[in-house]
């Protein structure tokens, strides 16, 4: 009885939600950032939405990842942020957590769990926190090696038996020599940072992260540091990846543009995420491609590659509609048409369902499944939260460039970096 009463209540509490959405006109703004293929998806979902409900109109706000964190916390604390808002995980605890109480939590809503798997949304990464649900994942993510089966073939390198970093300095070196032009790994200098560098020092380091979040210090020494300067410097030096003068043309969302990557016989393979394989695979249509294994440390037993949520949704506490984005959300998040539509452009969905449908439509490629078991095969460490700030990013960022360019030595960036990083981290 007391489960039907329960029904019932919540029934009539959605009962005006309902009529109102289905009466008043309303404008919804949603933001997110991407490439090609993931904004068009998203604005085919939201003419079938708008399809639906004739009164509500949705503002997309769309753009690249450069500068979309900074803008989104400017606007969260301006009142201006849009009704319907996809977050980088890093930066979510500091906006659910404010006291502020800039996100809605969609426990309170008509929002549908149903299709998720709760031991997932509920994560802090996906947006639950002391039982409350500030966003929903986008789906699952983590770290890629794109490998060209046609180049690898052709130096004998297995990427797919478990090799160590040592093996990749030695297979650069034997590509180079054998063809001056061509590199071990596509990439940029955020993508060395993202995948390289930051799993490099776990491995090398106890897993320990770049910052101790507790303390609000830096959890390496400057010594420490010159080694994980030192392993950059390298990176360049032996030829594993194009020098950065090439490459800094092709930095964010741009490395499928580059034309030795879209040739097919320059690099051996790529350094990219779940989420983008399929656009760097599509690239270079006279290549077949295969997700390789993650190197490791030779006599470490950290792992370091994790996998994680790669967005969340989230409603803005602001919004002056809020039923009515929660009924986006949920139409975006749960519709069978939607799922199909969305398909794998935020990489594997969240729920089994349009997992289902993805495999069912041919949507998720055998190359996206290989990648997505790779990269949890692997038992790593995420990224501590003070290190995922944007400008901690942008000091190693910088680093990694300006060693490069040889404007500075291995000691002279762990220095400027430890001081740097310092400061930002006594900030915090």
């Amino acid at each position: 009885m007391k489960k039907i009463l329960a029904l019932a209540m919540v029934l009539c509490l959605m009962l005006p939600a309902a009529a109102a959405l289905a009466e008043e006109n309303v404008t919804l703004r949603f933001s997110w950032w991407g490439g090609d293929a993931r904004h068009a998806a998203t604005l085919a979902v939201i003419e079938q939405y708008e399809a639906d409900h004739p009164n509500i109109r949705i503002e997309p706000e769309y753009g690249s990842s450069d500068g979309y964190n900074d803008k989104l916390a400017t606007q969260l604390s301006g009142g201006t942020a849009p009704d319907i808002i996809q977050i980088d995980p890093a930066f979510l605890p500091s906006y659910a957590l404010s006291d502020a109480g800039y996100l809605v939590d969609l426990k309170t809503t008509a929002f549908d769990f149903s299709l998720s798997d709760p031991a997932y949304y509920s994560l802090p990464m996906n947006g639950g926190f002391d039982g409350k649900q500030y966003g929903v994942p986008s789906g699952v993510s983590g770290a890629a090696i794109l490998v060209n089966n046609e180049m690898a073939e052709k130096f004998g390198l297995d990427f797919h038996t478990q090799y160590t970093w040592d093996d990749l300095f030695a297979w650069a070196a034997k590509v180079h020599a054998a063809d001056e032009n061509v590199y071990l790994f596509e990439a940029n200098k955020t993508m060395i940072a993202a995948t390289a560098v930051a799993n490099w020092s776990k491995q090398n380091f106890s897993g320990k992260t770049f910052f101790d979040v507790d303390t609000r210090t830096v959890n390496y020494t400057v010594e420490e540091l010159t080694q994980v300067f030192t392993f950059v410097k390298r990176l360049f030096d032996e030829n594993v990846v194009a020098p950065i003068s090439y490459i800094a043309a092709y930095e964010g969302d741009n490395m499928q543009n580059d034309p030795k990557w879209v040739s097919g016989d320059k690099y051996v393979a790529c350094l990219s995420y779940t989420s983008t394989c399929e656009t760097m695979a599509a690239a270079a249509p006279n290549n077949t491609f295969s997700a390789g294994l993650f190197p490791l440390t030779a006599g470490s037993d950290i792992a370091g590659w994790n996998s994680n949520c790669p967005q969340v949704f989230s409603v803005n506490a602001k919004s002056a509609h809020i039923d009515a984005a929660v009924d986006f959300l949920n139409y975006f998040y749960n519709n069978e048409k939607a799922m199909e539509t969305l398909g794998s452009v935020r990489s594997v969905p969240p729920t089994a369902r349009a997992r289902e449908i993805c495999a069912e439509k041919g949507l998720i490629s055998e190359l996206l499944a290989q990648a997505c078991d790779v990269c949890t095969s692997y038992s790593g460490i995420p990224d501590d939260s003070l290190y995922n700030g944007s400008e901690a990013k942008q000091i190693l960022w910088d680093a990694i460039e300006e060693i490069g360019y040889g404007a500075s030595t291995p000691e002279q960036a762990a220095r400027n970096v430890y001081d740097l990083w310092s400061d930002y981290a006594a900030s915090k």
